[in-house]
C-alpha cells in the first residue's frame, strides 16, 4: 500500500492504519559533481523557545548593513505586535508615525546584500518579493515578479548607543532569512472533497509561541479556513473552539468544541473524520502515547494509538520503495529495488519500446502508464490490474507529440476504474484514464503557454508544474466530469534561472532542476512548496550545457525524520542517481542476467513504484 491511493477511507470508530518511507536516483560524475547532502527534514519541531529568536536594535553595533538585515527580522512572531517591534528599531518620532498599510508581513528576499554608502544615511535594499504572511501563519506567494527596490535611512542620535532607522516605508518587512530562523513550518489537514483522504496545507508558527499555546493557534487556524489555492472539503461554519487547549496533563490533551461543530446528520462519522483532522494537525505536539479527550456539546470521547494515521495518504509510502529503470526499451528492476517480483502489470512480450514510464498502487490494484516510441512517434500506453496480476496495455489517443513524463494522481482501492493520471503532450497538460479512450485536455489558466513537466503529491490533489521554464502550483480537481486545475500560483525559487523538472519530495518540499542564477550550473535543489524557505542544493553540475529532462522522487513520509533519500533524474539520453554519491546506473545496476549487452545502450530513465 503506497502512494496517492485516495480510495475511500474506512471511518468506523477504529480505522486501519499501514506503512512508512525513504530509498534513491544523478548527474554525471565526470562533469564536475559536487553532493552537497541529502534534502531538509521534513520533521517540524514543536518547541518554543520562548522568544530567544527575537533581534534587538543595538545587536549590530554600528553596522549599518548588518543593523537593516536585524530590522527586517524585527517582524518575526506575533503580528498583532509586528510593527511595534519594528518601532523598536526607529527614533521615538519616526516610530510614533510609523503606521503600516497592512495588518500581513511582506516576506521578501534580498537580492543583493543592502549597499551602504560611505557618508550616506541612506541605506539601498533590492529584493524580491517572495509573499505575504497573515496571522494564521498562511504565507501567500507574490504574484509581481522582479526585484524591487526601496531604502532605509539610518542614523546615530546623540548620546544613545547604536543605530535608528529614521525614515522606513509603512509596510511590514520581514526576510526569508527571519521567517527561516524564527518560525516552524506548522502542517495542518483538510479532508479532500470526496472524503477519501487528508491534505496538507503548510503554515507557519512562530518559534516564540509555547508549545503549550500552540494547539489553540492550530485550531484556530483550522476555524479559520483551509488556503485559497487548496481545493478541500473546509469545516462547519459553526465550528469552534470553547476557551483554550490546556497543556498536556496526565499524558492527556483535551480539546472542547462547539456543538455545533459537528452536523446534525451522520455526527458519528464527521466525528470520526474530524478527530483524525485534529490528530494529523497536532501529531507534532501530541507525545507518541498522549491520549486526546474531545468534548463536542455534551459528547466526550478518548482517543489513543496510532489508527489515525492511515487517513493520510502519504503515511503509506514504505521505507524501501520498488525501483526501476529503462533499458533498451525495457522495464527492468533496479538491483536497489525492495522487490525482485517481476516488473509489474506488464505483460513481458508487451514492455517494449519504453521511453517513461510511472506506476503507482492502491491496497488492491497496480497502475501502469508508459510512453513508447516508435521512429519519431510517441504513444501512451495505460493498465491496471489486481496487484501481482498482469493486463493487456491499452492505447490513450488524443495525445500529440512529444509526450512527458506520466504520473498518476488518484488512484482508487476498490476499482480499477476512476484513476486518473496526468501527463504534458506538446507544451499542454492532459489527463487519462486506466482505460483505452480519448485523452482530455486541462485548460491552463495561468501565465505562460508551454507546459512541460507535472508532478502529484502524494495525497494526489497537489500538482507543480513546470510552465515556459517557471515553477507553479495549484490544487487538481476531479469531482467534475473532466478534471481541473484550480488558480495557479508561481513559485519562485531563489537560485534558479529556470526551471527544467520538478517532483514531490515531501509533502512540504519539491524537488527541482535547472541551472543557476549565479554561475549557470545544473542543480537539483529542494524548496518548500511555497518557495519561501531557504533552498537545499542535492547536488550541482556543468551537464555541458545539457539540461535534467526529467525527474523521479520517492517522497518521505511524513513521519519520518529526514527528507527523501530516493532521487533520480535523466539527463543526456543517461540515467542518473543520487545516494551518498552522484552515479550514473549502469547495466551492471540491472537486476537479471543480461547476455552480450551492446557498448553503446545504456539505462536512460528511472522510476519508483509509488
Amino acid at each position: 500500500m503506497q502512494r496517492r491511493n485516495t480510495g475511500p477511507v474506512l471511518l468506523p470508530v477504529v480505522v486501519a492504519l499501514v506503512a512508512l518511507l525513504t530509498g534513491a536516483c544523478g548527474i554525471p560524475d565526470e562533469t564536475g559533481v559536487t553532493v552537497v547532502g541529502a534534502g531538509p527534514s521534513t520533521g517540524i519541531s514543536s518547541v518554543g523557545d520562548g522568544g530567544k529568536t527575537k533581534v534587538t536594535r543595538q545587536e549590530a553595533g554600528n553596522d549599518r548593513a548588518q543593523f537593516v538585515e536585524n530590522y527586517l527580522k524585527a517582524a518575526a512572531g506575533d503580528l498583532d505586535t509586528a510593527a511595534e517591534r519594528m518601532r523598536g528599531f526607529m527614533t521615538k518620532d519616526v516610530a510614533k508615525g510609523f503606521k503600516p498599510t497592512s495588518a500581513d508581513v511582506r516576506v521578501v528576499r534580498l537580492v543583493a546584500d543592502p549597499l551602504v554608502t560611505r557618508g550616506n544615511d541612506v541605506v539601498k535594499l533590492t529584493y524580491e518579493q517572495v509573499g505575504t504572511l497573515d496571522k494564521f501563519g498562511l504565507l501567500e506567494p507574490a504574484t509581481e515578479a522582479g526585484p524591487i527596490t526601496s531604502e532605509v535611512r539610518v542614523s546615530s542620535v546623540d548620546g544613545e548607543p547604536g543605530l535608528f532607522v529614521t525614515e522606513a516605508p509603512p509596510v511590514l518587512l520581514l526576510s526569508d532569512v527571519g521567517l527561516e530562523s524564527s518560525y516552524d513550518e506548522q502542517t495542518i489537514y483538510f479532508w479532500n472533497t470526496d472524503y477519501s483522504g487528508l491534505v496538507p496545507d503548510v503554515r507557519y508558527m512562530p518559534k516564540a509561541v509555547p508549545v503549550e499555546q500552540r494547539p489553540t493557534m492550530i485550531i484556530n487556524w483550522l476555524a479559520n479556513g483551509p488556503a485559497p489555492w487548496l481545493s478541500v472539503s473546509d469545516l462547519l461554519d459553526g465550528f469552534g473552539l470553547i476557551g483554550k487547549v490546556p497543556a498536556i496533563s496526565d499524558n492527556k490533551l483535551q480539546i472542547t468544541l462547539t456543538a455545533q461543530s459537528l452536523p446534525a446528520t451522520d455526527a458519528a462519522v464527521a466525528q470520526e473524520r474530524l478527530r483524525q483532522q485534529l490528530q494529523w494537525s497536532l501529531r507534532p505536539l501530541l507525545p507518541a502515547a498522549a491520549e486526546l479527550d474531545l468534548k463536542i456539546g455534551f459528547d466526550v470521547r478518548s482517543y489513543t494509538g496510532e489508527d489515525y494515521l492511515g487517513s493520510n495518504p502519504a503515511y503509506r509510502l514504505v521505507d524501501d520503495p520498488e525501483w526501476f529503470v529503462v533499458f533498451d526499451g525495457k522495464i527492468r528492476r533496479h538491483t536497489g529495488s525492495a522487490s525482485a517480483a517481476p516488473v509489474p502489470v506488464l505483460k513481458p512480450e508487451e514492455n517494449k519500446d519504453v521511453r517513461l514510464a510511472a506506476m503507482s498502487t492502491s491496497r488492491r490494484y497496480t497502475f501502469a502508464a508508459v510512453v513508447t516510441r516508435t521512429g519519431k512517434t510517441d504513444a501512451l500506453r495505460v493498465a491496471a490490474a489486481p496487484t501481482g496480476s498482469q493486463a493487456p496495455l491499452q492505447t490513450v489517443s488524443g495525445l500529440p507529440s512529444p509526450l512527458g513524463k506520466p504520473t498518476w494522481a488518484v488512484t482508487k482501492d476498490d476499482s480499477e476504474a476512476g484513476a486518473v493520471g496526468l501527463i504534458t503532450a506538446n507544451g499542454n497538460l492532459y489527463s487519462f484514464s486506466t482505460k483505452k479512450g480519448t485523452a482530455r485536455q486541462i485548460p491552463w489558466t495561468g501565465p505562460g503557454n508551454k507546459i512541460t513537466a507535472v508532478a502529484v503529491a502524494p495525497d494526489g490533489r497537489r500538482v507543480a508544474l513546470v510552465v515556459d521554464n517557471k515553477l507553479y502550483r495549484a490544487a487538481l480537481n476531479t469531482g467534475g466530469d473532466t478534471p481541473a486545475l484550480g488558480t495557479p500560483q508561481q513559485i519562485r525559487p531563489a537560485s534558479l534561472s529556470d526551471v527544467t523538472a520538478v517532483a514531490f519530495s515531501s509533502e512540504s518540499r519539491l524537488t527541482v532542476a535547472g541551472p543557476r542564477i549565479d554561475d549557470n550550473r545544473v542543480t537539483v535543489v529542494d524548496v518548500s512548496i511555497d518557495g519561501a524557505l531557504k533552498e537545499s542544493d542535492r547536488l550541482r553540475s556543468e551537464l555541458k550545457g545539457k539540461s535534467v529532462e526529467s525527474l523521479s522522487v520517492y517522497p518521505a513520509n511524513p513521519t519520518a525524520s529526514n527528507g527523501s533519500d530516493s532521487v533520480c533524474y535523466s539527463a543526456d539520453g543517461k540515467a542518473w542517481n543520487v545516494l551518498y554519491t552522484v552515479s550514473q546506473i549502469g547495466v551492471d545496476k540491472l537486476a537479471g542476467q543480461f547476455p552480450n549487452p551492446l557498448p553503446d545502450k545504456v539505462p536512460t530513465f528511472s522510476f519508483y513504484l509509488e
